[in-house]
């Protein structure tokens, strides 16, 4: 699964805190929102070869360019 170098950079600074996560497209346009007990362990879930089985999480990934969080 290709990820973007910006996203992948994103992913190692995610804090192990309960929060809420906005993916973006390369336009800056959030495509997605979600909340997690753990921002670093659910956003991380996109990211993992299983993910790509949900046709609809595989055409999200591929649109995301930017992940903001808000602890």
């Amino acid at each position: 699964m290709d990820i973007a170098p910006r996203v992948s950079a994103k992913l190692r600074e995610l804090p192990d805190e309960p929060g809420v996560y906005q993916m973006k497209d390369k336009r800056g346009k959030i495509i997605y929102v979600g909340k997690a007990l753990s921002l670093k362990n659910r956003v991380s879930t996109y990211f993992q070869a299983g993910a790509e089985s949900d046709r609809r999480i595989r055409y999200l990934v591929r649109k995301i360019e930017d992940v903001d969080w808000i602890v």
